[in-house]
């Protein structure tokens, strides 16, 4: 299986020091705690000051991980886009940021960064009600959806579950199955065990993952809606993150999200209903 994150790393976290940001730097620090290389804050200066706690707290987190870190600040010229593009075109590997706040799933800086770079990216999208990761993820979540961008979410799932703060956790690959309104279903959804001849969607995959030594679960998950059986499913078996592998040009628009069935309306249901923080993984 190629890789698609590759070390060592040089990797961007953008900042505006909200609470939902000390989990973006949870996953930028473990993976570079097991990929190698160094993690950059940057933080563009504006109207808003800069909370010195917040700095400190992932600061002493880096330490902890003996993580090479450090905070990059830019007084603002531009739209605060146009200077994170700026900074990405010295030679990172990695994005990883919020998927912001507002009443849109994905705010504005994080719409117009996966639009106009071409660099990889990850995207947490951290529910509001949800708090902080835990240091141990125990159950993570990766969906299936069949297409080449799920290379993304594996390969990341795999950094993490090798993380010293991981290692002992579960990967579960859920393969989300829609099922039609003919057929009676009384739950939210219903998953079983991907049985032995079905399981060429995670031949390869699993493999992978069972060599560094975690705990894959192949499952099926049927549901009338794939995005909220899903999201019921990572509650019920108390998911610590979900990952979800995602291409560029099939990413929600401004219009397509609202399309029933479509690719971006479960991507954006899926965000709007699980109860765990959701990664998404842009090649």
């Amino acid at each position: 299986m190629e890789e698609w994150i590759t070390p060592p790393l040089r990797v961007l976290f953008p900042f505006t020091s909200r609470r939902d940001e000390i989990n973006v730097a949870f996953i930028a620090f473990q993976i570079v705690e097991e990929m190698g290389g160094e993690v950059v804050g940057f933080h563009v200066l504006g109207d808003r000051k800069v909370d010195q706690r917040f700095i400190e707290t992932i600061s002493s987190f880096a330490k902890e991980l003996k993580i090479r870190f450090h905070v990059a600040y830019r007084e603002r010229k531009r739209s605060v886009v146009e200077e994170l593009l700026s900074e990405l075109k010295k030679g990172y590997d990695l994005c990883v940021c919020s998927s912001g706040s507002g009443i849109r799933v994905l705010g504005d800086v994080a719409q117009k960064l996966i639009k106009k770079s071409s660099i990889k990216m990850l995207v947490l999208h951290t529910p509001k009600v949800f708090g902080v990761l835990p240091r141990i993820l125990n159950r993570i979540l990766v969906v299936h959806t069949n297409t080449g961008e799920d290379i993304n979410a594996y390969s990341v799932a795999m950094v993490l579950s090798k993380s010293w703060l991981s290692i002992k956790g579960e990967v579960v690959a859920v393969y989300p199955v829609r099922v039609h309104s003919s057929i009676p279903i009384d739950l939210a959804y219903v998953v079983e065990e991907t049985k032995e001849e079905e399981k060429n969607f995670l031949r390869h995959v699993g493999v992978k993952i069972k060599d560094i030594g975690s705990l894959v679960t192949p499952v099926t998950l049927y549901a009338r809606n794939g995005a909220e059986g899903l999201a019921a499913y990572a509650d019920e078996t108390k998911a610590d993150i979900i990952l979800v592998g995602v291409s560029r040009k099939r990413y929600p628009s401004r219009f397509t999200h609202m399309i029933p069935l479509s690719y971006a309306y479960f991507l954006n249901t899926l965000l709007r209903r699980s109860s765990c923080p959701v990664l998404l993984a842009f090649s």
